[in-house]
């Protein structure tokens, strides 16, 4: 089981991350989560639950994995059979490219 103190670890030793968050349940709920999806003015964990659902299973292709571009951050959306983690990484307009990689990377290493 992951524990916020696991998201903290793999955080610290995955930069750049801005935050990881593990939800559960249904409808998704935060479980735990360290660091922020996008600073003080972007959306919260929470926020980021309330639509996980929808984007990964309601869209026209249900699909296992959604990115959500913020201002300054990426968000990847990643489904595991026990919930969803997701993994914000601080992006710039030329690489982004990286900064998925980097996320799929801190997300294949939660324990679900």
């Amino acid at each position: 089981m992951t524990t916020p103190s696991d998201l903290e670890r793999l955080c610290r030793t995955s930069p750049p991350c801005a935050g990881i968050a593990w939800f559960a349940g249904s409808p998704l709920v935060l479980i735990a989560a360290t660091g922020e999806p996008a600073g003080a003015d972007g959306p919260s964990w929470h926020a980021i639950a309330q639509a996980a659902g929808t984007l990964l299973r309601d869209g026209p292709i249900a699909t296992p994995e959604v990115l959500l571009r913020l201002p300054t951050t990426l968000v990847l959306l990643a489904e595991r059979p026990s919930g969803v983690v997701a993994v914000a990484v601080p992006v710039n307009g030329a690489n982004a490219g990286v900064a998925l990689v980097q996320a799929r990377m801190a997300a294949s290493q939660v324990d679900a």
